[in-house]
C-alpha cells in the first residue's frame, strides 16, 4: 500500500463482488470496501491495483481501477 497523503490512497489487492459491495482484499489480509461512482469495474478475483479517496476506516471512493501485473 502507498499514501500520497492522508485521505489519498493507492492498493494492490484481489477484487471480490460482495454481498453488497466490491472489496479489496490486499495482502496483509486487509479489506477495503470500495466505492465506485462511473467507472468500469474489471472481472472480481482478479489482482487489481486501485486509486482513490479515503471516506471511512476501511471505505474508499475508487478514481480509478485496473488489473495489475
Amino acid at each position: 500500500m502507498y499514501r500520497s497523503n492522508s485521505n489519498r490512497l493507492r492498493l494492490t489487492g484481489k477484487l471480490i463482488k460482495g454481498d453488497r459491495r466490491y472489496v479489496l482484499q490486499c495482502d496483509d489480509q486487509s479489506v477495503w470496501k470500495l466505492d465506485f461512482l462511473d467507472i468500469e469495474v474489471p472481472k472480481d478475483n482478479d489482482i487489481v491495483l486501485v486509486e482513490g479517496v479515503k471516506t471511512g476506516i476501511d471505505s474508499i471512493a475508487v478514481d480509478w481501477i485496473g488489473e495489475s501485473q
